[in-house]
């Protein structure tokens, strides 16, 4: 596939996710024809902030378990498992080798559109909060 085309369905997939979370954010709160335009400005600054901020949390958590600090619990919920299985023939593994199996495993990329993607919806609710103090 061409990487034009990979990039549109990432950017596709991510943009439309965020669509409907502010879709279902403006549907839950319900706009009327005679509301106040303060009050509709605020609910579409509500509406792209929860997607702009949640692409951007989970930009960042992929950024900070690429660094590796996630690799602790992930070895301490292994453990766990494998104790609680019965009869298990796994052998225990070492923190160490855990953690060079999973460097080896490589790192997550190309997550940025996510980051892209939630800055273009924070950028959308911020012109919403800056009309909606123009107005108020």
């Amino acid at each position: 596939m061409k990487p034009w085309k990979v990039r549109l369905i990432k950017y596709g997939i991510t943009g439309g996710i965020g669509a409907l979370m502010a879709y279902l954010s403006v549907s839950l709160r319900g706009i009327t024809p005679d509301m106040p335009r303060a009050e509709l400005y605020r609910i579409l600054c509500d509406a792209f902030t929860i997607p702009g901020s949640i692409l951007l949390m989970v930009g960042l958590l992929v950024m900070i378990s690429n660094a590796g600090t996630f690799t602790g619990l992930g070895y301490a919920a292994q453990h766990l498992k494998d104790m609680l299985v019965p009869f298990s023939k796994k052998k225990h593994e070492s923190y160490y080798d855990y953690y060079e199996r999973k460097r080896k495993q490589g790192k997550v990329t190309g997550y940025g559109f996510i980051f892209i993607t939630g800055a273009f919806y924070m950028a959308i609710a911020m012109v919403f909060y800056a009309l909606f103090y123009s107005v108020y």
